[in-house]
């Protein structure tokens, strides 16, 4: 080895040593010096997120209204595809999309790219039967509602972020969503593990009976198509628990495709439509009247056929002028002169004072997301004039929701206490178990006025309305028909109800029918009172609820029994 070798082989070792000494020098400054910095953030970095399953939703009896699947997202790292013209090929058919835009993104030099944001599982199982490098398929959690539109308004719908729309869904959003846990976790086998555990969605039991749910869907439907009405809604309540066994309303929607609906589709006609009840107002009024202890039941007046307050002419809807009337033929004859002459001797002061006891003019806090308050302008205020005070009384110049509605008249057959309305009767929480108490909302009335109305009411049915009767039971009610206001005047149209209740003397339901714009026939005598008939006949046997006579022969036994 010659001289100039031997200065070379030199400076490789010197060069080495130095390096070697480098790699030493920075391995002790980040082993010694560093090393518990660097220690801390390996084993404290690690981010757990534990996401909740949303709570599923049952009606009373079990059946399943609301539960969880998934759709899936299809995603594909480019540089890993082997075979990017077949899977381009095979990719285009399943996902329904141009084979040049696959193609492009699998020769891109992106790192990873989204091909499909949402599809369906069986697309998702078509690609994956593929087997081709590189894609990937992840779930999005979606909601499922196996009944389809059965309950549509009410249950509401979840949006793809996980957040409740209308309904049930919406005002329980907290307990259905749960409460997702995150921590950062030591994950050094030298230590022991932690869990992260979510607080899983409550499930739900409704009040509601899929059964007669169905039923009434079904008769709403029939009713629009026999009347040709646009529109309507239908109530089913307990009045005593202020229990919803059925809410039905058409046009309804698919919760599972909400994206699909119209948006004024989405809305709940039940608890957010408002409109101008009409006559069926006239059981409230009546109400008010003999609480008041100006009127009795035997209280007379005259009526000439028109009656002029605050510059507007009340008359009756069929022109008649009947003279020296009783309260009950007032009822039973709609009489709209007979309503106003009531509200107008109990004066603002007091009539109002009962209106708001009855809960017009502000929702009736249901457990369902966004309800109105209605429209009830008061003495005082700028929107109120003083033929109001006349028109009210019939149902007109004020609006109402079908709920707001059913709840202030069910005071009527329950002893004259309202009940607070509620669709939720059981939230649970694992072995935790929380059960909706019936509560008293308001009492507008005495018992004693209560049961007077009601006899009243049950005379009405059984004079002028025979369409709302069925055999075996005795029905207590008053029909509606109420002109529609547009742009501040009445059209030809009309809004066509009954509200009634059964058995009369011991209420085991209530029902409230509207249908929006009849074309057969205008009147709610002819209209919604035999669909009324129509739907309650089909609950009494559903709902085991016996004929009168049965009933009182029971109730007969048993009495002597306990002597």
């Amino acid at each position: 080895m010659n001289s100039s070798q031997k200065r070379r082989l030199t400076l490789v070792i010197v060069a080495m040593a130095l390096v070697t000494l480098i790699i030493l020098g920075r391995l002790v400054e980040f082993q010694v010096v560093q090393g518990p910095e660097w220690a801390d953030r390996a084993i404290n970095e690690l981010l757990v997120i534990a996401r909740p399953s949303r709570g599923a939703i049952y009606d009373r009896n079990g059946a399943i209204l609301a539960a969880n699947t998934a759709d899936y997202q299809i995603s594909v790292s480019p540089p890993l595809v082997t075979e990017p013209e077949e899977t381009a090929t095979a990719l285009a058919a399943v996902l329904d999309m141009p084979r040049y835009e696959i193609l492009g993104v699998l020769n891109s030099d992106q790192p990873f790219a989204l091909l499909a944001g949402r599809v369906l599982p069986e697309v998702a199982d078509l690609v994956r039967e593929m087997d081709y490098d590189g894609l990937q398929i992840d779930p999005l959690p979606r909601r499922f509602y196996p009944q389809g539109e059965l309950l549509c308004h009410t249950l509401g719908y979840v949006d793809f972020d996980g957040y409740g729309g209308g309904g049930v869904e919406g005002y329980y959003q907290s307990d259905l969503a749960g409460e997702a846990a995150s921590k950062t976790i030591n994950i050094s086998p030298l230590n022991e593990q932690e869990s992260v555990i979510a607080r899983e969605g409550a499930d739900l039991v409704l009040t509601i009976d899929r059964t007669v749910q169905y039923v009434t869907e079904e008769k709403l439907r029939q009713a629009l198509q026999e009347y040709g009405a646009q529109s309507g809604s239908i109530i089913v309540m307990n009045p005593q628990t202020g229990a919803i066994l059925a809410a039905a309303a058409y046009p309804c929607y698919n919760p599972f495709e909400f994206y699909e609906a119209d948006e004024q589709v989405l809305f709940n006609p039940i608890t957010q439509q408002q409109h101008e009840p009409g006559s069926v107002m006239k059981l409230v009024t009546m109400a008010a009247a003999l609480d008041s202890g100006l009127f009795t039941p035997q209280s007379t007046y005259y009526d000439a056929g028109v009656l002029e307050v605050g510059g507007h002419k009340t008359v009756n809807w069929d022109r008649s002028a009947p003279g020296t009337t009783d309260m009950t033929t007032l009822l039973s004859r709609s009489l709209n002169v007979g309503a106003a002459t009531l509200s107008t001797t109990l004066g603002p002061d007091l009539y109002y004072d009962y209106m708001q006891k009855f809960g017009f003019g502000r929702p009736t806090n249901i457990d369902e997301m966004g309800e109105s308050t209605g429209q009830m302008p008061l003495p005082g205020s700028e929107y109120w004039t003083e033929s109001m005070l006349a028109t009210n009384a019939y149902g007109q110049s004020i609006a109402v929701t079908p709920l707001q509605m059913i709840v202030a008249t069910s005071a009527i057959p329950n002893n004259g206490e309202i009940m607070q309305p509620y669709l939720v009767q059981e939230i649970r929480r694992g072995d935790d178990v929380i059960v909706h108490e019936p509560s008293v909302l308001s009492r507008p009335i005495s018992p004693e006025t209560a049961k007077e109305v009601n006899t009243m009411a049950v005379t009405a049915v059984a004079r002028e309305v025979p369409g709302a009767q069925i055999p075996g039971y005795t029905i207590a009610g008053k029909t509606g028909t109420a002109e529609i206001a547009e742009n501040g005047v009445y059209i030809d149209d009309t809004i066509a109800s009954f509200i009634g209740w059964l058995p009369a003397d011991d209420p085991e339901i209530m029902i409230y029918v509207k249908l929006d714009k009849p074309q057969t026939q205008p009147w709610g005598s002819l209209t919604a009172a035999p669909t009324f008939a129509n739907l309650a006949q089909e609950l009494v046997v559903l709902l085991n609820i016996p004929p009168d006579n049965i009933r009182l022969q029971a109730e007969v036994a048993a009495a002597r029994g306990n002597q």
